[in-house]
């Protein structure tokens, strides 16, 4: 009813040439004649053709896939990781698969032929860790250099080999900051809308960051090679892991990317220390570890430093005990299909 009264104080409107504002000393013709308002009338209130309100129903599709298309690019642009490495939301999603980025950071040490033969690896053991729930999808794959180069007289323990140097230059200077270089640095490099894809952003690093891996939000980075004691007497050794327990460690930092922490923390050896009241690693420590470890319901968990990555290999691999498991699939899962928040809420502490 109020809608068919403005129609009508509208049309009375037109039709006098009155305009709101306008004094009686400055008349004007009306904006539509009798013969233009008798038409504007009979084509509201006549019978519309099939085809009239098919085309009207298609505009109207049309304004409301624009509409849906305006809200998906806004919630986009909300949970993508262009905006900060810790987007508190999922995108949305058909299936339950985390969009990554496999890319590595530094030196010459990896090509792309090492990503392309480490990927199908990742691929394979995250399904299997995962007992098929969720499967990973590398998107993206870039090999970066590094943004800082050290000084030309920068030295270190008499090393002498230039790439080691860097290496540890990287450890002195940067350190755990890598993270942010890692991450500027990608998306300097990356197409915007494959960002805007990614859950996750898996980097292999030759910085080094005393770790072997560590993450932020959706960005993590694995050290590779390993700079293992440089600061001994001699200059220590460079360890280079197999591409089986790189990605061991590639699927630990993952799980952190998907908001699960570590498991069997009571069993770390700081822990110990303080409950046996000692500063020092003594063989009593060591054993109270190892029995603590083995008690642990998830001690096997590929987020637990109780497991044995020195068994990771062609045939062996650490997976996601129960209680992770039941996270991911109950929680975490779902929450990614329904874009909710990656925050996860009433998380388990997996012991």
């Amino acid at each position: 009813m109020k809608a068919l009264s403005f129609l009508l104080l509208g049309i009375f409107l037109l039709s006098s040439g009155t305009v709101f504002g306008q004094t009686k000393s400055e008349p004007k013709a009306p904006i539509l004649s009798k013969e233009g308002i008798s038409t504007f009338i009979s084509d509201i209130f006549r019978k519309k053709t099939p085809e009239e309100k098919a085309l009207r129903e298609s505009d109207r599709n049309e304004r409301r896939a624009a509409r849906r298309a305006r809200a998906k690019k806004r919630r986009q642009l909300k949970c993508s990781i262009a905006k900060t490495m810790k987007p508190e939301c999922w995108q949305e999603r058909d299936e339950a698969v985390i969009n990554v980025a496999l890319i590595y950071y530094g030196d010459d040490s990896m090509k792309m032929s090492d990503l392309d033969r480490i990927e199908p690896i990742l691929v394979e053991r995250f399904l299997k860790a995962t007992d098929h729930a969720l499967r990973v999808n590398v998107i993206a794959k870039k090999i970066l250099p590094f943004k800082q180069k050290m000084p030309t007289d920068f030295t270190y323990n008499n090393i002498t080999d230039k790439k080691r140097l860097q290496r540890i230059w990287y450890y002195e200077n940067v350190g755990g900051h890598v993270m942010k270089e890692v991450y500027e640095q990608y998306l300097a490099a990356e197409e915007i809308e494959t960002v805007h894809k990614l859950d996750s952003v898996l980097t292999i690093t030759s910085a080094q960051f005393n770790a072997l891996g560590f993450a932020t939000g959706r960005m993590s980075v694995t050290e590779y090679p390993s700079e293992v004691a440089f600061a001994a007497k001699g200059g220590g050794r460079v360890d280079f892991p197999s591409d089986y327990t790189l990605v061991d460690e590639l699927i630990h930092e993952l799980g952190h990317n998907m908001f699960l922490g570590h498991t069997s923390t009571p069993c770390l050896v700081q822990k110990i220390q303080e409950q046996m009241g000692v500063t020092t690693i003594t063989p009593e420590v060591l054993q109270e570890v190892n029995r603590c470890c083995t008690d642990s319901p998830s001690g096997n968990d590929v987020m637990s430093y109780c497991r044995k990555r020195g068994n990771v290999s062609e045939d062996f691999m650490h997976g996601f005990e129960s209680c992770n498991l039941d996270m991911i699939k109950n929680k975490i899962i779902p929450n990614m299909l329904s874009g909710g928040t990656w925050h996860t809420k009433d998380r388990s502490r997996c012991i």
